[in-house]
Parts: C-alpha cells; sequence; structure tokens
C-alpha cells in the first residue's frame, strides 16, 4: 500500500509594500473578519487607510493571506484612536487598567504612610528621595481609571485596604513636609 502524506504549505512572509492591489484588499477583508464587531462607525476607508500606514507583513498560505496576530493587534489599537469615533464621557477602561490603577494608587499610599518611618530612621540618599517623591505625587490618570469604573459599575472592585490613621494622604501639605525633612 502506498504511503501518502498531505503536505501543508508553510506560510510565506510578503512585505506590505510588494503586494498587489488585490492581495491589499485581501488583507483589507481579512482584517475586517479578524475583527467583526469592533469599530463599526469607521468608514473602510479608515481601515484601508490604517493599514497602508501601518503596512504589516502579510502571510500567504497558498491562496489564503493572513496577518499576523501582534500585527492584527497593532492596528486595532491604531484604529481605536481614530478621530472618527465617539468620545466616551467617562471613558471606558478594561479590567486590567482597572487593576493597574488600583496598584499604583495603593503604592502612592503606602509611600506616603512610610515617610514618618523612612525619616526617622537613617539619612535617605537621592535614589531613595526621587522614589519616594515619585510615588507620593498623585496620579490623576489613575483616579481617572478607578472614577470611571465606579461611574460605569457600583460593583468595581475597592482599592485595596490600607491600614488606617498610618500616614500622610499621597500629595498634600504634609507629605511635603516629610519629604523636606528628608534632604
Amino acid at each position: 500500500m502506498p504511503f501518502s502524506r498531505a503536505f501543508s504549505a508553510a506560510p510565506v512572509c510578503l512585505p506590505y509594500q510588494q503586494a498587489t492591489p488585490a492581495q491589499r484588499v485581501q488583507a483589507l477583508a481579512f482584517l475586517h473578519q479578524r475583527l467583526p464587531h469592533h469599530f463599526p462607525t469607521l468608514r473602510p476607508s479608515t481601515w484601508a487607510q490604517a493599514l497602508a500606514e501601518f503596512q504589516p507583513d502579510l502571510w500567504l498560505t497558498g491562496s489564503a493571506l493572513t496577518l499576523a496576530e501582534p500585527d492584527v493587534t497593532q492596528l486595532a489599537q491604531h484604529l481605536a484612536s481614530s478621530p472618527e469615533l465617539p468620545v466616551l464621557d467617562p471613558p471606558l477602561y478594561g479590567l486590567p487598567a482597572l487593576r493597574l490603577a488600583q496598584h499604583g494608587l495603593h503604592a502612592s499610599v503606602l509611600a506616603a504612610g512610610a515617610l514618618p518611618e523612612v525619616v526617622a530612621s537613617a539619612p535617605c540618599g537621592p535614589r531613595l528621595y526621587a522614589l519616594l517623591r515619585c510615588l507620593t505625587r498623585p496620579n490623576p490618570l489613575a483616579q481617572q481609571v478607578v472614577q470611571a469604573w465606579c461611574w460605569n459599575l457600583p460593583t468595581a472592585p475597592p482599592l485595596p485596604p490600607v491600614l488606617p490613621g498610618r500616614g500622610p494622604a499621597p500629595g498634600s501639605s504634609e507629605v511635603e513636609e516629610w519629604l523636606h525633612r528628608l534632604r
């Protein structure tokens, strides 16, 4: 009995600049198919312009044309910044953005609370001083993300608990006084 084996063709990289107009249309169709529910208000010319500006490598497997996942992600991020899209007020942030904002705010509260301990323990070097100064400044973007979540979802996860009454609030005049003592 003869042995037969189906071979699948390995994808071949085609630089966007070398693609034919038909292949570029095929890449646009792939992008629409890959992101079917994203950006429904964008005009087709905006999608084509984003693809032409980004110029990702195209991948040919036989007659099928695809884009690599990282390129699809970057194109989606590029399209998300399109001025044609409506501006949401308040903006929507995903759960990873909320977690990152909460982490930053929590670190700020902990750093502000640690200032009295740092001042009492020993002299402070320039790197530690710069770190504490950076951490104890208010972070308006983190506050905006948390506020947007609280606005959109009343059941948003709360900030991590902090020890009550353990130091000054980030950005307060009391923090500035403690930082001045470290100099």
